[in-house]
């Protein structure tokens, strides 16, 4: 994954600024203890599917250690939204159709629900729907605004709200009550995390991703979800792809209830993008199509 010259002065903006407030990692860590270390699959297969000349029997092998991710591989590359031509029966077909990128994408979506599904309860299944949905979104609104890392944003919208599901694992009782206040008064959650807590989930999802050695494209993009930042000399951030997608996932009422502008191509997102209204009703379209499919594919493998 590219990472550019904003992207660098920009963690290291970010970093500085968790360092020099409430937000350090000392205090996040005296509040809610130790960060969760990163699933040995994600770390695997970021680093066997980084290298495009990795050898395919290596890939094969380490996705083989985990029955459920292997069958999702197989499903996924049956299904419709990858033109398969004759069905996929072999797992080494099944990577040679979906590409390293996409392959890794299945990967931390599948590491990823497991981290959510390990606790259950109607709140984990509430998180996890809106983050597969976010996902979906944001690789289309990339498609759609032509960026440059599709794969990336459907990374970056499986993570963007990380954060809150430390929370509510590691804080339950006050998370709960954080979300009960969110969907009585359609707030944001950042501002009772704020009050709550002296930080937000975006500053653990920063943290966390930096420990897990992500790209800092990606941690960037997760950290600036809610106020992404238009760089003079970058075209367009990823960050306003994840704001975007994060917002259309709502707007289809997946998730909680939590706050939402009403026009959607008003906002920055969409213009920075360059998204009109007649776009973002496809992207919703769409959206409701590839995510009824993407959640059967993890409720039944």
């Amino acid at each position: 994954m590219h990472i550019d010259a904003n992207c660098e002065r920009a963690s290291a903006r970010h970093m500085e600024k968790l360092e020099e407030s409430s937000r350090s990692l000392d205090i996040i860590i005296s509040s809610i203890g130790e960060l969760p270390a990163i699933p040995v699959i994600i770390a695997s297969l970021m680093n066997l599917t980084s290298d495009l000349n990795t050898d395919i029997n290596k890939i094969t092998k380490a996705l083989l250690a985990d029955q459920s991710l292997t069958a999702r591989v197989l499903k996924l590359s049956n299904s419709s939204f990858y033109g398969r031509a004759k069905e996929v029966k072999t797992l080494k077909e099944a990577i040679v159709l979906l590409g390293f990128n996409t392959l890794r994408s299945l990967v931390v979506a599948t590491s990823t629900h497991s981290l959510y599904d390990s606790t259950g309860g109607e709140n984990h299944n509430k998180l996890w729907e809106h983050t597969l949905a976010s996902a979906i979104s944001c690789r289309l609104v990339a498609k759609f605004s032509r960026h440059l890392l599709v794969e990336e944003a459907f990374i970056a919208g499986l993570l963007h709200d990380i954060g809150k599901l430390v929370l509510l694992q590691k804080k339950p009782d006050e998370y709960t009550e954080i979300i009960v206040k969110v969907e009585m008064t359609q707030g944001q959650f950042i501002d009772f995390e704020e009050e709550k807590f002296g930080f937000n989930h975006t500053d653990i999802g920063l943290l966390l991703l930096h420990k897990w050695s992500f790209p800092k494209v990606l941690s960037n993009a997760v950290f600036e979800h809610h106020s992404p930042i238009d760089l003079e000399d970058s075209n367009m951030p990823l960050a306003f792809v994840i704001n975007l997608g994060n917002m259309l996932a709502k707007k289809l009422d997946i998730g909680f209830n939590d706050y939402n502008p009403e026009n959607l191509a008003e906002t920055s997102s969409a213009v920075k993008l360059g998204l009109t209204e007649e776009a973002l009703a496809e992207i919703e379209e769409q959206l409701a199509e590839q995510f009824k499919y993407e959640r059967d594919v993890f409720i039944s493998t």
